[in-house]
């Protein structure tokens, strides 16, 4: 694996874990945060650049794959026309702002980072 795949991929699937968990605002405002920080743009025009990125690939399905490639995609071209944002990337799977919020009655709920080993529900 080349190393900006090694940087891409995971950054996608941190905010496909994000979207499809409702923690795009979270994902949002923490990489738009650090962007402006390390670019001087304006945070606002960020966060729209974000949505619009966000809207279009809520517009191709919820097939995670498919979701992945898009945010990896979108990801290479904003690294190709800003490389000084590739630590911001990299830090995405391990950004301290990113969580989930669950409200409600479940019957079984697992929030975790990284799992190692099986995760079972009920009587083995």
């Amino acid at each position: 694996m080349d190393p900006m795949t090694s940087v891409l991929l995971p950054s996608a699937q941190s905010l496909v874990t994000a979207i499809l968990t409702d923690g795009w605002t979270h994902v949002r405002d923490a990489l738009a945060r650090r962007w402006s920080r390390q670019t001087g743009e304006a945070r606002a025009d960020v966060e729209r650049r974000l949505d619009t990125a966000h809207r279009q690939a809520s517009g191709m399905g919820d097939d995670e794959a498919v979701q992945r490639a898009y945010w990896a995609g979108y990801l290479a071209a904003v690294l190709a026309e800003r490389p000084t944002l590739l630590d911001v990337v990299r830090e995405l799977p391990d950004m301290p702002d990113l969580h989930n919020t669950n409200s409600g009655t479940v019957t079984n709920l697992i929030q975790a980072r990284d799992v190692h080993g099986n995760i079972s529900f009920g009587p083995q």
